[in-house]
């Protein structure tokens, strides 16, 4: 007697194997997430399709590619980035080398009023990147703080920059900071 088998009830072990590689690192992700940890990879654009060349779960938690910083402490390193700096502009690349239009915008705006001013590049630094975004609750990058402040992004800057009011905003750090 021959027996049949249907093509789509081949069993693929190796298939299964990985699926529940990938569920497993998932939830272990998001358990560590639900306690404040922030799983961050120095190359995040390796595409996921290649799962059969995934790292161990825990070879993948004891990596030094990857950063272990809870999102608490990300807040602190912003705040005190905040407290320290009267301007402060959180953005993509640096003064010299600005990355997008809109932080290119928003230097150009801070160098108008030939005012120090300093800066963070968030393409430097994941949990920074997403961590200003939290800490201000403004999903774009620049992002402004004068003297502690929240200002905005640069399309506030601009309207500001044309009332005159970041002027005044400004003057006041710069005399508060002496």
């Amino acid at each position: 007697s021959s027996r049949r088998t249907s093509k789509n009830h081949h069993h693929r072990p190796h298939q299964v194997e990985m699926t529940s590689l990938v569920v497993s690192l998932t939830l272990a992700v998001a358990l560590l997430a639900a306690q404040g940890y922030c799983f961050l990879h120095r190359n995040l654009a390796v595409p996921v399709a290649r799962i059969d060349v995934l790292p161990t779960k825990s070879a993948l938690l004891m990596s030094d590619d990857f950063l272990q910083e809870t999102c608490e402490n990300t807040r602190e390193r912003i705040q005190e980035l905040v407290d320290s700096h009267p301007i402060l502009l959180f953005m993509k690349g640096s003064k010299l080398f600005p990355q997008c239009g809109f932080s290119n915008t928003a230097v150009q705006i801070l160098q108008a009023y030939d005012v120090d001013f300093h800066t963070v590049d968030v393409l430097s630094d994941d949990a920074i990147r997403q961590g200003v975004k939290d800490f201000s609750q403004w999903p774009t990058i620049p992002q402004l703080y004068v003297a502690g402040d929240f200002i905005g992004g640069s399309d506030i800057m601009i309207e500001l920059y044309q009332t005159g009011e970041l002027g005044e905003m400004i003057e006041k750090a710069r005399a508060d900071s002496l």
